[in-house]
Parts: C-alpha cells; structure tokens; sequence
C-alpha cells in the first residue's frame, strides 16, 4: 500500500481544507515532518488511520477530538485519502459523529470507499472492505504501519503477560486461549464428576467395619487400591470368624450335653407337681355337683318356654289388638256425631248461594268500568311524563347551546389573541439567535480564561523547574571545574615526575637530550604519590563524563529556556486575543473569571428568557392549528344543537295535544284515583270469591267425613268379632301350656324373666363338664408318668448349667458380630466394586483432563502455557528480523533474546533480554539507556512488521510512519539508525518521520513542514 493523497477538512487542528500530497514524495523515499510542539504533527497519522479504520492512531485519542474547534457550524469535518494497492487506486473518505452550535442531534458518521466503478458506503461496510484489502486490522496496523507516538517502545518494556496480550492481538491466538479454557472446563466438569463420585465411593468405603488403624491409612479422598486393601483387611477378618465359630461350637456342645439330663430331671419333678396340683382341682369340681344339676334344671325349664315362644307371642297379640279395637271404635262414634251437627249449619249456607253470586256479577261490571279508567289514566300520566322529560331536556339543551355558544366565542377570542402574539414570533427568534451567539462568545471567552491559567501555570512550573535546573546546573559545572582543577594539577605533577626521571639521568658535561645544554644548575626532582599514566587517563576519562553530565545539564536548561519562551508566547497570544493589559496573577485570573461567570450568567438569563418565549410561542402557533379544527367543530356542534332544539319543540306540541282529549274524555283523570279504586273492587271479589269456596269446600268435605267415619266404624266392628274368637281359642292353648310345663304361673313368669341367662348357665354347665372331663384324663396319665418316683434336688446342676450358657452366648455374641461385620463388609465391597466399575471412566478422563489442563495452563517444568509457547516461536521469528536492524544500528554489539531461564512459579516465556558482544554478557533489556532502548525498540518495530506481513501471507504495506524517539539519539545513532531505514527506502519502502530534532532536518531534505496558526495548523512541504 502506498499513500498517494491525504485530504483533512476542519479536522482536530486542521480548520481549513488542507491536502498533502504524497505521491510527490515516494521517489525521495524518506521524508520528515517537523514542527513545533503541539502545531498538529501526529494530526496526520490519526487522519491516516482514522481514514482508514475510524481511530485515532495513538492510545489517548478518541473521537471527541476529531471535530476541529475553531470550525464553523456549517463546515464539515471528514478526511478522504487516496491509496495504491496492488495497482488499482482506492479512494476513503470519512466523517465523525460531532455536534454542531445551533444544532441538537450530533452529525452521524458516515464512510465511503470508491475504486474502479465501485462505491461502498456505511462505516461498518468500509470498515469490513478496508480489512479485506490490507489483511490486518487496526491494531496490526499501527505495529506494522504507523509506530505511535507513546506507544513505540510498548512492546519492549512490556513483561511476559503484557507481550503476550499484544502478541495474541496480532498473531489472533484466541483460539488457543479458548482451547486451554475448553480443557479447563471439561477438567472442572470432570472434577466435579470425578469429587461427586470420588465422595460417594470414600463414603460408602468408610462404611467398611475395620480397624482404626486402617480407616486412618485409607481415610484421604479414594483411590482404587483401597478396594484391593480392604478385600485382603476382610478376608483376615474372616479366619477370624471361622475361629469364634469353632470356640461357639465346643461351648454349644458342653451345654447341651448337660442341658439334656438336666431338663429330664426337670421334667420328672414337673409332673410329680402337676399330679398334686391336678388332683386337688378335681375334688374341688367335685364339689361343685349339687349347683351344676340345678343349673341343668333351669337350662331344661327355658329351653321349654323357647320352644313355646310362638303360642305366647300370639295370645300376647291378639289381647293387645282387640284392646286397641275397641278404643278406635269408640272415637270413631264421636267424630261422625260432631261432623253431623256441622254439617246441619252448613246446608242452610249453602242454600243462600244464588244471592252472593248476584253481588258478584254486579261488582265485576263496575271493575270492568274501572279499569278502563285506569289504563286511560295510565296513558294520561306517561304523556304528562313524557312532555316533562321533554321539557326538562329542551332545557339542558338549550342551557348546553347557549355554554358551547359562550366557549365558542370566548375561543375565537383567544385564537384571535394567539395569532396576535404569534405574529412578533420571527422578531423573538431572530433576538434568540443574536442572544445565543453572545453566550457563545462569552463562553468562548470563559474557555480562553482558563486556557490562559492553566498556560500560566504551567508557565510558572516551568519557571520553577527552570530555577531548579540552573541550581542543578550550576553544581554539575562546580563538581566539573573541582574534578578539571584535580586533573591539571596531577597532569602537571606526572609530567614533573617525568622530569625528575629524565633528570635523574644526566650528568655533567653531557648534553640534556631535551635541551642540549651541558650545565645542568637546575635538575628537577623526584615527588612520591604521583599517579601513573592508567590512573590519569582514568582520571580524564571521569572528568570527560562529569565534562557531559553538566553539558546535559546545559541542554536540558536551554530546553527549558525554550519551552518557557514557547509557553509565554501562548500567553501573550491569548491575552492579546483577551484583551488583557495587566499582569498576569491568580488573583487576576480570579477576578477575570468571577467577571466572566457574571456576565455567562446574566447572558444565558436572558438567553433562557428569550429561548423560553419563543419556544412558548412555538407552541401556541403549532397549538392554533388544532384550535381551528376544535373552532370548526365546535360550529357543527351548535348547528346540530339548533336542529335538536327545533325537533324537541314539535314533539312538546304533539304532547300537549293528546293531553288535552284525555282530560275531556275523563274530567277526573287528574283527581281520581282509579287505581285504588280498582284495588278496592277486586278485594271486595276476592272476598265473595273466597266466601263461595269456602262454603262450597265445607258442604262437601262434611258430606265425605260421614261417609268415611260409617264405613270406619262398620269395619272395625267386623274386625272386633274376628278378634274375641282367635282371642279365646288362644287363650285356652295359652292356660294348657303353663299348667303342663310349670307349678303356677308365678313359676313361669319368673322363668320367662331369665330367658336372658340362658346362654351364661349353658357355658356355665358346659365348661364344668369339659374341665371334669380334662382333669379326670389328665390325672390317670400323670398318674402313670410319675408310678415310684420322687422329687430330685437340681440346685448344683442348674448353677453349673447357668455358668455353660452364658459361656455358649458369649462366644455366639462374638461370633455373630464378627460374621455379621464380615457379611457386611462383602455387601459393601461388592457395591463398591460396582461403583467403581461403573465410575471408572470418570476417573480415568479426570485424570487426563487435569494432566493436559496443567501442561497448556503453565503447570509444567518451562512454566509456559500452550499459548505462550506457540506466542515464544512467533517472538523467536519476531527477534530474528528485529536483530538484523538493531545489528546494523549498534554496530554489531546488540542483539536481543528470549530468556530461557525459569525462576519460582511465575509464568514465563516471553521477557526480553539483550546480549552485550563487548562484555559477553547477557543483560536485562531495562539496563538500556535512552538511545539504545530507541535502537532496540525501533529493530524490534521493523522486525514485527515484517515479522507480520510474512505470517499475513505476503501483503503489500510499503509504507512505515514512525512517531518521535529520535531525540534520545546522538548523532552516530542517528546515522545508524537512518542507514537502515535508508535500506528500508531500497527495498522499495516509503518511510515519515515526525520529529522536532534539529539534526534531522538538517540530514532529511524532504519535509513536510507544520506550523502552528491562529485557528489550527498550516503546513508546506520543502525539498530539494
């Protein structure tokens, strides 16, 4: 790529359009841009890069400073740059987003790219076609490109993690990154996996039941070989258990050897007791006999009244029912006497029906009447109703007509007020704007103020340093002439010393060799303490370095004296364009900004003043636009009110009309009350209505109860005979019963009274038998079991016995815990087996995550991460090209090398040290003074460049802009270090320099030359 043209319009300190034409530049190869400091050198670098990729080129610029300050409103600000890329010509141009005076939304940005019949518009469609063509992005760029100012020695002073970010940007080794977090994660995955997994089985494996000793060994996290361990821990455990088992079994066979015997003896004793006890509860029952008959006679007596329970239901029911005939009977006599009284009294009503329904045919004549009458008066009252609704609504209607009349001409009042006041509207906006533009200038004035103080103090600081550098100077140069004075007087006394040497030599009558002479009055003598000529050439050499040290000094005084000169020229311009006469001091500027914020604040009063008015009367011109769509609005709505009143009055008029033949047809229809009227009539019909029903409803209800009661009373006297026979009949089975059967009939009652004990005495008499049969059998058995024997003392054998079982349960005790704990165990073990086996490939992908995450994250012996390492080989390449350039520059006695060394845990791979070929020794690259850092950071510069368009397949970047750092070179550096861009300049590179050091423009001939104007920067461009 070759920069043909630059174009900068109202950009930062460009105001006016200035244009730059490179082409006229490329045959000279190397040109410099110089000028003062602040005058707009590095403008031209960010308008290079900002046509290019929409930034600034250095790290502290942003967009906010693109916008020129001294440009005019209507001025645009863009950059447009024209270039060759493989032999076709693009043409760029772009424009910030900035605000504009006057104006309140900012000016969007906006980009263009042309080239052959192409035209590619839009920021982010520029941005993407400028990466295609270069092949690098921004941040490539300025390493290859453009070298900024502040950023030149970036990568040489950066440690391992800050080149390893830069590096990562250039080389895009994001990827690598991602794929050291990528196995960080599956390690993390798997680690919790493998922690999860690792936990359950170390819990379940602390469930095994061994020794203390061994869940110590075994109690950190879980490893496999703890399932071998604790197989081999519980087949010892179970020798153990076949042991108890053998111990369990000789003490089980002791006891039940004597166990035997003894519960035989035991048993013969028992039934000797039993026998005892068997034949005293049989003469017991025995005795018992006398009640068990009388039982058995009391069981045969209800049995008897059980099985007859029919017969006495029987009789006992049908005496009840010819009871409770005989009482019906005789209620039924009375009811059908009263109900034939009333009904005697009832005929003669019911005879005198015919007159009650005269009555009635009368009254339903005059309802008829009635009513008519009523529902004409119903007529009457909605009418009457209706014509006062009506009126009641001509009235709202009129009342809302004469209200929108009313608003409507107070409404046309104010509109007429409005365009009125809208009418001084072009006079107030132009006010405003001669309003605003005073709160500019003062604004303007108050930014110039504090320009001005902060111009001043830095003035002052820098007289203050200017002092301190005189101070400083003036003891360098005292420290000079001290160490000067030392070297003359010991120069001189080495020389006497030569003298006295020489003169120790001579002799009379022959000839000095110095002079010739033959008399020698006056020989020279030898001094002690006299340095030799290494100690005094060492002594020169120190009063050569002092001899600088104050020359350095000197300059960095007449630097200062320069800098303030520059300073007070910025004052003096400013307080020329400020108006201001007296001198400067704090106590001015106080005064001059209090003036100053008095005046803002009145000027932006009134500005607010005016700003308000018009924006007030902005709004009442927008708001008469919609007041005249209400105005006519509001007209249509009194038209329609007009034809609704019109309509009302018509409809009153039909009301009133048919009001008045009702009331001739009815004189009364407004007095009499015809609906009471009608109340009154049809409760009287109720009345002779009810009065007929109930008469009619009693004749015949009385006619049906004499009836009913006949036939009641002539069936229950059929019932009644029915009854006394089956009665009789009955009775005597009844009486032939408990004469058979009992003594009396006391008896039998008594008897009947015990039927509820009947099931108590059965189980009573049958459990006697059983028990007289059960102890009868089991008494003749025991008495042949126990035939010549007697009762045995085992006192002794019980004892010893008590002793052998508690010895068996003990040894059982034992063993049936250390079987159980081994059973368990297994259990476990087998579980655990199983866990493991279907964990295993948790454990074994564990493993390998961890140990890949460890070596590309760093955790190896080379303390290098994966990223770094490949970063390291780039470096390598990097430092190869870079060692080509910092060879030429420092005559072959630097070059630079990646340090191979790993020290503590740190991670490393990428710090910079530097080979000294005069010493042999390898030195920290911070150990560089100023001019050799340049040297270094400009080869390592160069070599990243080409470093990065070899690995960017090839591109075409034949242009290199470098930012300052030439200051810090003497003048073999400087040759040195223009040498090689010379050589760059052979390879057929373009290369600008932006430096403000005399020595280059002395040695550069083609310059682009940038001055510092009133509004902004001006340049030219000189060459030979």
């Amino acid at each position: 790529m070759r920069i043909l043209s630059l174009t900068m319009n109202a950009f930062m300190t460009y105001k006016d359009l200035t244009t730059i034409h490179f082409d006229e530049l490329i045959d000279h190869g190397l040109y410099l841009i110089s000028g003062p400091t602040g005058a707009g050198k590095t403008t031209i670098f960010d308008a290079m890069t900002f046509a290019l990729y929409g930034v600034a080129s250095g790290t502290y610029r942003n967009q906010s400073y693109f916008r020129s300050d001294f440009a005019e409103a209507k001025e645009e600000t863009y950059v447009e740059m024209t270039f060759e890329l493989h032999q076709k010509i693009y043409t760029v141009k772009r424009s910030p987003t900035y605000m504009r005076p006057g104006y309140k939304t900012p000016k969007m940005a906006n980009a263009y790219l042309q080239y052959d019949d192409v035209m590619i518009e839009g920021v982010k469609e520029v941005n993407n076609k400028i990466n295609e063509l270069l092949g690098v992005d921004v941040h490539q760029f300025k390493q290859i490109v453009m070298i900024a100012q502040g950023e030149f020695t970036k990568l040489i002073y950066a440690n391992s993690e800050e080149r390893e970010r830069v590096l990562r940007h250039i080389f895009h080794s994001d990827p690598l990154v991602s794929f050291e977090n990528i196995l960080k994660e599956e390690t993390r995955k798997y680690k919790e996996k493998y922690q999860l997994s690792s936990g359950q089985l170390l819990s379940r494996f602390q469930l095994l039941d061994f020794s203390k000793e061994f869940q110590q060994i075994h109690q950190d996290g879980f490893h496999p070989s703890y399932i071998d361990d604790a197989i081999q821990e519980n087949d010892k455990l179970y020798a153990l258990v076949q042991e108890y088992q053998k111990q369990y079994q000789k003490h089980k066979d002791q006891y039940e050897q004597l166990s035997q015997a003894y519960y035989q003896k035991q048993k013969h004793n028992q039934d000797l007791q039993e026998y005892h006890q068997v034949q005293q509860a049989y003469q017991t029952l025995s005795n018992q006999q006398a009640k068990m008959e009388q039982i058995k006679k009391d069981i045969d007596k209800l049995n008897i009244i059980e099985k007859n329970q029919s017969l006495i239901y029987q009789y006992q029911q049908t005496q009840l029912q010819l009871q409770n005939n005989q009482k019906q009977s005789e209620n039924i006599t009375s009811q059908l006497q009263q109900c034939t009284t009333l009904f005697k009294d009832i005929q003669k009503k019911y005879t005198n029906l015919s007159v009650i329904q005269q009555e009635k045919d009368a009254l339903m004549v005059e309802m008829e009447k009635s009513k008519q009458a009523f529902l004409k008066q119903k007529e009457y009252q909605k009418l009457k109703l209706s014509s006062q609704k009506l009126y009641r609504t001509y009235q709202q209607t009129q009342q809302k007509y004469n209200e929108l009349l009313s608003t409507h001409q107070k409404f046309i009042k104010r509109m007429e007020r409005d365009q009125e006041n809208v009418n001084h509207l072009p006079n107030l906006q132009l006010e405003l704007q001669q309003k605003e533009q005073l709160v500019k200038e003062v604004n303007q004035k108050r930014v110039s103020i504090h320009e001005l103080s902060e111009f001043y103090d830095d003035f002052t600081k820098l007289q203050d340093q200017h002092y301190e550098l005189s101070n400083e100077y003036k003891k360098k140069d005292a420290i000079y002439q001290d160490a000067f004075l030392r070297y003359q007087k010991e120069d001189e006394n080495f020389k006497r010393q030569q003298a006295g040497i020489l003169a120790s030599t001579l002799e009379d009558n022959q000839p000095c060799p110095v002079c010739g002479s033959l008399s020698h009055p006056h020989l020279a003598t030898l001094t002690f303490k006299v340095l030799t000529s290494n100690e005094l050439e060492e002594l020169n050499q120190e009063v050569e370095k002092k001899k600088a040290i104050k020359e350095d000094a000197y300059q960095e005084v007449l630097s200062q004296n320069e800098r303030i000169h520059q300073m007070k020229a910025k004052i003096d311009v400013l307080k020329k364009q400020l108006n201001i006469e007296e001198e400067l001091s704090k106590e001015v500027f106080i005064r001059l900004l209090s003036d100053i914020i008095h005046i803002v604040e009145d000027q932006e009063k009134t500005y607010q003043k005016y700003y308000t008015e018009v924006a007030y009367l902005k709004r009442i011109q927008k708001s008469l636009e919609q007041d005249q769509i209400v105005c006519d609005k509001q007209k249509q709505e009194l038209d329609q009110f007009q034809e609704l009143l019109y309509s009302q009055e018509k409809q009153a008029s039909i009301y009133q009309t048919q009001i008045q033949e009702l009331i001739s047809q009815y004189e009364q229809i407004d007095s009499q009350d015809y609906q009471k009227v009608l109340t009154s009539q049809q409760d009287q019909l109720e009345l002779l209505n009810q009065h007929i029903h109930n008469i009619e409803e009693q004749y015949y209800q009385c006619q049906k109860d004499i009836s009913v009661f006949t036939q009641q009373k002539e069936t229950l006297a059929q019932q009644t005979i029915q009854l006394q026979t089956d009665y009789q009949q009955l009775e005597k089975q009844y009486l032939n019963f408990i004469s058979s059967s009992f003594n009396d009939i006391q008896e039998f009652h008594d008897y009947q009274q015990m039927l509820e004990q009947k099931s108590e005495k059965e189980n009573i008499y049958q459990n006697y038998l059983v028990e007289q049969k059960t102890l009868l059998t089991r008494l003749k058995t025991l008495e042949t079991l126990t035939q010549g024997q007697e009762m045995v003392d085992l006192s002794q054998e019980e004892v010893r016995l008590k002793e052998l079982e508690e010895k068996r349960d003990c040894h059982f005790q034992t063993y049936n815990q250390k079987l159980h704990t081994y059973t368990k165990n297994q259990e476990i073990l087998k579980a655990l087996q199983k866990d493991y086996t279907k964990n295993q490939d948790i454990f074994e992908k564990y493993t390998m995550y961890q140990d890949l995450s460890d070596i590309t994250s760093g955790k190896n012996p080379q303390r290098m991460s994966f990223e770094r390492y490949v970063l390291s080989a780039y470096f390598e390449h990097i430092l190869e090209y870079a060692n080509i350039e910092l060879l030429k520059m420092s005559n072959g006695r630097f070059a630079l090398y990646r340090k191979q060394a790993v020290k503590g845990a740190k991670q490393q791979g990428l710090d910079l040290s530097v080979l000294d070929y005069e010493t042999g020794i390898m030195r920290d690259i911070q150990s560089l003074s100023g001019g050799e850092s340049f040297k270094a950071a400009l080869s390592l510069a160069l070599g990243l460049s080409s470093m990065i368009q070899s690995y960017a397949g090839g591109i075409e970047l034949n242009t290199l802009f470098i930012d300052e750092g030439f200051g810090t070179l003497d003048s073999e550096s400087i040759d040195q270090a223009l040498s090689v861009l010379l050589d760059l300049k052979n390879d057929n590179k373009v290369i600008g320099i932006i430096s403000h050091v005399d020595e280059l423009k002395e040695r550069i001939s083609t310059q682009i030359v940038v001055e510092k104007g009133v509004q902004g920067s001006i340049l030219h461009i000189e060459k030979e």
